[in-house]
């Protein structure tokens, strides 16, 4: 095993606009934040469709390291991240997550997590049954391209400094969780509902699931507990004032 950490980034294209031919990508933030570690790689790959993601994850995770974290970026619809589905997606990271370490899944695009009408949380839950993933971060909404990948970034960045013991107990995974996104106001907007263009909070709209080590563990969603945690990390005004 190296004992180098990684960050393997999977994206699809974004055609932010008619001239967008994978101009914009996410590699140039996750590049500069691996610059404050000497320990981290930062590989990455574009994909277009199921077949394109799959050899693409095979790449990528043919490596095994002290910690590697798979960030799947593009756009979503509820049941799709780019030209692959969520299932087949989670299916993967799964199958390799032993082989390459992987610790943590990112499913940065709308709708990663489902949509109002049809919840994707059983199906995250039961897809990294019994895998080496002890932590997924995914959307409730139609996220805000630059906004949410600032969140996906903090969430990574904290998460590759997470040690082994971290992933024992829930409430260790979600105490890290909590510390990634409490610079965050959790009311701030980090999209919209989708067809009503509702803007959704950063409470309302990320969704954390968590699978501890151990003999019996399950997946389950801990989205209230990370939120929970996060209020109590924050500065009260009295708390400053007796600073």
């Amino acid at each position: 095993m190296s004992n180098r950490s990684a960050v393997l980034i999977l994206e699809g294209p974004w055609n932010l606009d008619e001239s967008d031919r994978n101009r914009s990508s996410v590699l140039p933030f996750f590049e500069g934040m691996a610059k404050q570690f000497s320990d981290v790689d930062i590989v990455h790959s574009r994909y277009y469709d199921l077949h394109s993601f799959r050899s693409a994850f095979d790449e990528l995770a043919s490596h095994q390291y002290d910690n590697a974290i798979v960030y799947v970026a593009g756009h979503g619809d509820g049941s799709r991240v780019s030209g692959a589905k969520v299932v087949d997606i989670l299916v993967k990271c799964n199958l390799g997550s032993r082989k390459a370490n992987i610790t943590g899944v990112v499913l940065g695009s709308c709708f990663s997590a489902g949509t109002q009408k049809q919840c994707l949380s059983g199906t995250i839950n039961t897809m990294i049954q019994d895998s080496n993933i002890a932590w997924i971060a995914a959307y409730r909404c139609a996220a805000y391209w630059f906004t949410s990948t600032q969140v996906d970034l903090a969430i990574i960045h904290e998460m590759l400094q997470a040690t082994s013991d971290s992933f024992e107990s829930r409430d260790a995974i979600c105490e890290q969780l909590a510390e990634a996104v409490s610079s965050f106001s959790p009311t701030a907007a980090v999209g919209h509902s989708g067809e009503a263009c509702d803007r959704v909070s950063l409470q309302g709209g990320l969704a954390f699931f968590s699978q501890p080590r151990g003999k019996g563990q399950r997946s389950r969603e801990v989205t209230a507990d990370v939120w929970e945690q996060c209020d109590q990390l924050q500065l009260r005004i009295e708390d400053m004032d007796d600073a």
